[in-house]
């Protein structure tokens, strides 16, 4: 057996090496795809993109940028250190305000760290195939697709601390190449300050292993002296505005929620670099605690790198439990994974001193079929997320191009939270950072009561509000107070780009949001539409503010309810019908479910299997859901339809039900156009296409 293996071991060799040569082409040419889809899109495809162009537009004008007093307009923060607005600040100067520098500096970062993570690999174990592999791993987490995709500080910062590793591990015998990888380190924590952890920690460690604790403390004194000089020069010039910005405003709630989920997402993603991750980390424990000759501590320096560097960053990634995190708090441990799996696939330095070559070449062969498996999966994960999320952001182009002169041809003040980013296309600087000023008031840090007046004396003539389909991340950007004064004194006007635009109401036309029924209606309305209405041909959608299960359902009339055992978030009524005297009508109520329908919102008083039961108008039926269909949920709503009964004894058309609820309300020769029951002037030509409305009704409202 020992010489089939030894014969057949370099034909294995070289069909590892052409397989991993081939996915290896496919991940770059998945990510230079993905990189065209995003890198000139002239709309923004983040909410973080905008404050910093914002910022880029500012500086460019001479303005202060970390400002300590945020009593008056713009209530604006800077989250970040200086170096990546300074760096945007030139292209802003150049080409005016405009998202494809900051995402090609991000695409750059991304192809600079990778690179960097190739060297440290190759340079530790002299293993060019095993480098290269490595930082391709990197460009092919999905993580680093969607986030090298934006114009954000985060690749720039990790671009520059693995920079930094590079000199430290080529150079850091020499005082030019201790100083050069010091001040990388400091130019990473001044573009990301959280980068202040991991690189330091590993470049500090790996010094003292290689050149002893001397040097490691000429390393800690250098990065922490100049890094406290710039810390209290900024401070002093900005008067305190400077740890204001970065540190206080950067001070959200923390949610284990969020945490577990995004780690789930890391195990479920990345499960064969997390489980050599963990090894590696193993692998360094016993070498620091071996004492066996034949192992000295000095024959794993890669090890003495990636196993601190890979801690440091698995530290930073606990704080993606924070409100408002994402992936980018995640990207370290993105580039210790994948250095880790450089290592392993060179098989360096490992533990049995005993291993024969041909099993050491054996193992070496099948880490790297290992790595080959994974990376398979993360370009799968990466066509099936992170691409189709970019295709599904660009969709609405022609919409956000109408958005885009909408905001142009309106005066100033706007305030937006998604799209932002079409203020600063127009030239505009930012009035309102809402994510950031409602975490400062919610932290008791800033006063909100100037915006809260100025919003309730209408001086805004635009404010854009964002949905998103699943979670209604607008009660994280903007205080309850801030949205209850808007939706007091605005109105909802249009719909664009999954926002709904407000504008100042005006008491004489609109109505007011306490609306429960339109003048002269046989009916009243079956709940809030706050966010507005939509039609889908024969049923309307009211979109409600909030979470789900707090917006409440009502019976629109006097009927008698039915709901079968199959319906989790669905009840339907059969009443006369005010418009066909002697005939009856159904009315049904979808949507008042969680988004997989594991939790009803139904009342209480219905349970599965009701029938006959008599309600009168106005009663309770239970509250807004986001349960839409099977597979797909949205933000807070009712689905509202009429239909006729199937005979004259008035039996429900049971027969366009597929499941848990109604599924099928476009059917126009079943379900009548519910807005005369209502007199809502909400209504449509396109047949089966979704159209949003703002709540209007025929006549005055009561």
């Amino acid at each position: 057996m020992r010489k089939i293996l030894e014969v057949l071991s370099p034909y294995l060799e070289d069909a590892i090496k052409m397989v991993v040569i081939l996915f290896a082409v496919v991940a770059v040419l998945i990510f230079i795809g993905q990189k065209s889809l995003a890198v000139f899109y002239r709309y923004p495809l983040d909410y973080g993109e905008a404050p910093l162009v914002d910022q880029a537009m500012r500086l460019a004008q001479g303005q202060p940028l970390y400002r300590r007093d945020l009593a008056t307009p713009p209530y604006t923060v800077s989250n970040y250190p200086p170096l990546y607005p300074l760096v945007l600040t030139p292209f802003v100067a150049l080409f005016g305000p405009a998202f494809w520098p900051g995402r090609l500096i991000s695409t750059l970062g991304a192809l600079a760290t990778a690179y960097f993570i190739g060297r440290i690999v190759q340079g530790q174990t002299g293993d060019r195939t095993a480098g290269r592999v490595a930082g391709v791993l990197f460009l092919a987490i999905p993580y680093v697709g969607s986030w090298s995709s934006l114009a954000r500080v985060d690749l720039l910062a990790l671009a520059l601390s693995m920079a930094g590793l590079v000199v430290l591990t080529q150079h850091g015998d020499t005082r030019k190449g201790l100083i050069e990888g010091a001040l990388l380190l400091v130019a990473a924590v001044y573009t990301r300050q959280s980068y202040g952890l991991a690189a330091p920690l590993a470049a500090c460690v790996w010094t003292w292993r290689r050149y002893g604790w001397r040097r490691a403390a000429t390393l800690v004194a250098l990065i922490g002296g100049v890094g406290l000089i710039l810390l209290l020069g900024l401070n002093l010039a900005t008067g305190g505005g400077f740890v204001f910005n970065i540190v206080n405003a950067n001070v959200n709630p923390y949610r284990m929620d969020n945490l577990l989920r995004n780690w789930r997402d890391v195990r479920d993603t990345l499960p064969i670099l997390l489980a050599l991750g963990v090894t590696g980390m193993g692998l360094c424990v016993y070498w620091l605690l071996a004492t066996r000759k034949n192992l000295p501590l000095q024959s794993a320096p890669g090890w003495m790198m990636a196993g601190p560097y890979l801690l440091g960053a698995a530290l930073s990634a606990l704080t993606v439990g924070k409100v408002g995190s994402n992936v980018n708090y995640l990207l370290e441990l993105a580039a210790a994974l994948s250095m880790t799996a450089g290592l392993w696939m060179a098989g360096h330095a490992l533990p049995w001193a005993e291993i024969s070559p041909t099993a050491r070449r054996l193992i070496r062969n099948g880490m790297i079929a290992l790595v080959i498996v994974q990376l398979g999966f993360m370009m799968r994960g990466t066509l099936l997320g992170p691409v189709q999320d970019l295709k599904v952001r660009r969709q609405p182009e022609r919409r956000l191009e109408d958005l885009f002169w909408e905001v142009k041809r309106t005066p100033d003040p706007i305030l937006a939270d998604e799209f932002m980013g079409m203020l600063t296309l127009n030239g505009r600087t930012l009035y309102l950072q809402p994510f950031e000023m409602t975490q400062l008031a919610n932290a008791g840090l800033w006063d909100q009561t100037p915006l809260l007046e100025s919003i309730r004396a209408q001086e805004f003539s635009m404010i854009m509000i964002h949905h998103f389909m699943n979670y209604p991340v607008y009660t994280e950007r903007w205080t309850p107070e801030m949205l209850d004064a808007i939706l007091t004194y605005y109105i909802a006007d249009e719909w664009a780009g999954e926002s709904v635009i407000f504008r100042p109401r005006d008491a004489a036309v609109h109505p007011s949001r306490t609306l429960t029924a339109c003048a002269h209606a046989p009916w009243r309305l079956p709940g809030s539409a706050d966010f507005g209405v939509w039609w889908l041909t024969q049923s309307l959608i009211f979109m409600s503010e909030g979470f789900e299960g707090t917006a409440p359902v009502y019976a629109v009339a006097d009927g008698v309810l039915m709901r079968p055992g199959d319906w989790v978030g669905a009840v339907a009524i059969l009443h006369d019908d005010p418009l066909r005297p002697g005939q009856k009508v159904w009315t049904y109520y979808d949507g008042m479910a969680s988004a997989w329908g594991e939790r009803s919102y139904v009342a209480a008083e219905f349970p599965p299997g009701s029938e006959g039961i008599p309600v009168k108008q106005g009663q309770l039926l239970g509250y807004q859901g986001t349960w839409h269909k099977p597979g797909m949920s949205i933000w807070p709503h009712v689905t509202f339809g009429v239909a006729e009964p199937l005979h004259a004894d008035g039996g429900f058309p049971l027969h366009l039900l597929t499941g848990q609820a109604p599924s099928d309300p476009e059917d126009p020769h079943t379900f009548l156009d519910p807005s005369p029951y209502l007199e809502t002037a909400i209504s449509s030509p396109i047949m089966g296409t979704p159209v949003w409305f703002p709540l209007h009704c025929l006549g005055t409202a009561r």
